[in-house]
């Protein structure tokens, strides 16, 4: 499929596309409310891609930008159920990176998925094992971190048993013989903000301190092939 990607720039778009794209492809547990997404938007806290064929939007890419810690977490990667199966998911990464690292040169692209061993697919929300198969032939690498995604709303419960991802680094932090090596307090400090914008409050629970302990105490977090 012939897809053209262009800049979200109206909050009003990207309400329209949360309810054509984004709601039919998460569960609620998974999904930021379309309010708070237009509002980070209008704020640059968001950066939205869109793939359209035949002036049709098909597939959406959303980036949470923290400019303090030059972290950039692809939020949601979704493919509309026209346009699956014809590599738009992949023509929409490439296309929705390239411009986030040229525009705003985070020091890591980080994505969060479920993971495969322990989440189950569904006709609506897609195939785990496929979407981490997705990443990891485009060298995204796993961090080894027991990732917990927080609660998005009042009455949402957090989401265990997840993945983060890596999909791109600086120049700098690639090491001889190709490990990444990541600085770790800039992740912690995004990790930290994102559970606090979300839920609330700073977190301080045995959940989210097992998740960054691997941060902690370290000046490097080194990611392997």
């Amino acid at each position: 499929m012939s897809v053209q990607v262009t800049e979200v720039r109206e909050p009003s778009e990207l309400r329209a596309l949360h309810a054509a794209i984004l709601a039919p492809s998460f569960p609620p547990e998974e999904l930021e409310q379309p309010d708070d997404m237009a509002d980070g938007l209008a704020s640059g806290a968001l950066v939205a891609m869109v793939a359209s064929s035949a002036d049709e939007p098909v597939a959406l890419a959303v980036g949470a930008w923290d400019p303090t810690t030059s972290v950039l977490l692809l939020s949601y990667l979704a493919v509309g159920s026209g346009g699956r199966g014809g590599g738009v998911g992949g023509t929409l990464l490439a296309a929705a990176t390239s411009a986030w690292r040229a525009d705003l040169d985070p020091l890591v692209v980080l994505a969060e998925i479920e993971d495969p061993a322990l989440h189950t697919g569904s006709p609506e929300h897609g195939d785990p094992a496929a979407r981490e198969r997705f990443y990891l032939r485009r060298g995204a690498r796993r961090l080894p971190l027991a990732y917990v995604q927080p609660s998005l709303a009042p009455g949402l419960a957090r989401v265990p048993g997840m993945l983060l991802l890596a999909l791109a680094v600086r120049p700098s932090v690639v090491a001889d013989g190709g490990a990444w090596h990541l600085p770790a307090a800039p992740v912690r400090d995004f990790l930290v903000g994102y559970y606090t914008r979300s839920e609330g409050r700073v977190p301080d629970d045995d959940q989210v301190l097992t998740m960054l302990a691997p941060l902690t105490g370290t000046a490097t977090l080194v990611v392997e092939p």
